[in-house]
């Protein structure tokens, strides 16, 4: 138990007990590539696996700032386990709104990520990036959506979805920005991940429309959608 409380004391300036403006600044050529924290995760079992484990090195800080060994109190996990499952549909929903859908195979593998075939329910039929998985940025004023999960509306954290790419070890923002693949929690990622999604064109989208964004570059109009409280 000592060698286990002397690690997490020592991960205490970790993401988990970061705070960040993230979700308020206006995201710029200059400042895209900061690092700041973040949560990433790809399907609801790395979330409770993720979130459990944050539990349980809580309450071992918990104890020890009981017991005066720690000075400030720690900080608790950003969600619950229960939260993981409308976390995730949350995500899916996100991708299905925002992801680009071609007309070819090809036309959606030249951007330089997996594809998949739209669901049967889709409004247009062909072809879209892989899910890859979802940022959240819970630290510092982070953004909320609903939904209906289990017959009850949910708060959760907004996604910002990302695909897989074509090349391992990496993912691809919306914006046809390649981020490093990493592992499942807490994480440090680029400023631009925090940028909202555009809607998905309508219709079947033109080849290049992924890779055609990552030219355009972030000016004025572009921000993380972090608007206030829960």
């Amino acid at each position: 138990m000592a060698a286990v409380f002397a690690s997490l004391l020592a991960g205490c300036g970790g993401p988990s007990s970061q705070t960040s403006n993230s979700g308020s600044s206006t995201i710029t050529d200059q400042n895209a590539d900061e690092a700041i924290p973040a949560v990433f995760y790809e399907t609801t079992e790395q979330c409770e696996a993720d979130i459990t484990q944050q539990q349980q090195e809580y309450q071992v800080l918990l104890e020890a700032h009981q017991q005066n060994q720690l000075a400030q109190p720690p900080a608790p996990p950003v969600m619950q386990v229960e939260d993981c499952g409308p976390q995730m549909q949350a995500a899916l929903q996100e991708h299905d709104r925002t992801a680009p859908v071609y007309s070819s195979l090809a036309d959606c593998q030249a951007e330089g990520v997996q594809c998949e075939t739209t669901p049967a329910n889709a409004e247009t039929n062909g072809y879209r990036p892989a899910y890859g998985g979802t940022y959240l940025y819970p630290y510092g004023s982070p953004s909320f959506v609903y939904l209906n999960f289990g017959g009850s509306n949910r708060s959760v954290y907004q996604p910002h979805t990302v695909f897989r790419s074509s090349q391992p070890g990496q993912v691809v923002t919306p914006f046809g920005r390649t981020v490093p693949q990493t592992g499942s929690g807490p994480v440090s990622v680029p400023r631009h991940t925090s940028v909202a999604a555009p809607t998905r064109p309508t219709g079947t989208a033109a080849r290049g429309t992924i890779t055609g964004r990552s030219s355009q570059g972030f000016g004025s109009t572009y921000k993380s959608t972090g608007t206030g409280g829960k």
